[in-house]
């Protein structure tokens, strides 16, 4: 399953702190925003439904940009990924197909409560 910390790290790793926290910070804003828009301007059930769609992805954004923020004010990007680093090609194909589960409403936030949840009862991380 995924792990959006790892996904986080990996991204920062690979592109950097600053570009990745402006992605994140990107999309939580402009998703919620434009969300808000469609909900506000849509007569119709299917703009509704795009607008809740659009809120529940800028929600998904939300522990990714948390967790961007907390690796690059730690340096802890490369830490996080650990003995994954030494094959990059492989981990980079791996944390891209997760990364499209970044489209399914509210999943993020669910996994990420639910990991931290497990880590502080130190059951794993």
């Amino acid at each position: 399953m995924m792990n959006p910390r790892k996904l986080a790290a990996i991204d920062i790793v690979f592109l950097g702190p600053k570009l990745i926290i402006g992605e994140f910070a990107g999309g939580v804003l402009l998703c919620t925003a434009l969300g808000t828009f469609v909900l506000i301007q849509g007569p119709s059930i299917w703009e509704f439904i795009l607008g809740l769609y659009l809120i529940s992805l800028g929600i998904n954004y939300i522990p990714m940009l948390v967790y961007a923020i907390a690796m690059a004010r730690g340096q802890s990007a490369r830490m996080e990924m650990g003995d994954e680093l030494n094959d990059k090609r492989r981990v980079m194909a791996k944390y891209r197909r997760e990364s499209i589960l970044l489209l399914v409403p509210f999943l993020v936030p669910i996994l990420a409560l639910t990991q931290e949840k497990r880590k502080v009862k130190g059951v794993g991380g």
